[in-house]
């Protein structure tokens, strides 16, 4: 995220605010599943959904739906 705001050029202001909006607001995960299972702690695995930043390449979690979907339930 650093690197994508030391090296852009020019300053556009509505991505300044998809930025803001996207990403540095939000908690960043390493992985899709790391992400996922704390929707599942929170009891949200229904109403949370993951995406992977475009800016920061880590996961974030959202409230719109994506097209990763909620995960699919395997039987053990």
């Amino acid at each position: 995220m650093d690197f994508y705001l030391r090296n852009r050029e020019p300053v556009d202001r509505s991505i300044d605010a998809d930025v803001a909006r996207s990403c540095t607001n939000k908690q960043q995960y390493a992985s899709e599943g790391e992400a996922r299972a704390i929707a599942t702690m929170q009891g949200m695995s229904g109403s949370l959904f993951t995406y992977q930043c475009r800016y920061c390449e880590f996961w974030h979690l959202t409230r719109r739906p994506t097209s990763s979907g909620p995960p699919e339930i395997i039987d053990g």
